[in-house]
């Protein structure tokens, strides 16, 4: 018998993890949310917006797609506990 190869769906389990931070968020928050992530990730690493993946599909390899999507998800839960900070209910 041979090892069949697991494919990942195209809807990665990380994305869909930062989407649901901000599940509290309307949909045009949660876009402004993921543009910042977008830029801090560009100018902490000194890149492009046509480098990330998920802005330019088909142009990247797997591991830097799997990277950037899971500095993606560490830099949204950076936000998600910095808003969650200022929000603290007294």
């Amino acid at each position: 018998m041979s090892k069949k190869k697991i494919v990942k769906l195209q809807s990665s389990e990380e994305h869909n993890k930062l989407i649901q931070l901000f599940y509290e968020n309307s949909p045009e928050e949660r876009q402004r949310l993921l543009t910042n992530i977008d830029t801090v990730l560009c100018s902490m690493l000194d890149l492009e917006h046509d480098d990330l993946p998920w802005l330019n599909p088909n142009q990247h390899n797997h591991k830097w797609e799997k990277i950037m999507t899971n500095l993606r998800l560490v830099v949204g839960k950076i936000e998600f506990e910095a808003a969650q900070k200022a929000r603290s209910v007294h």
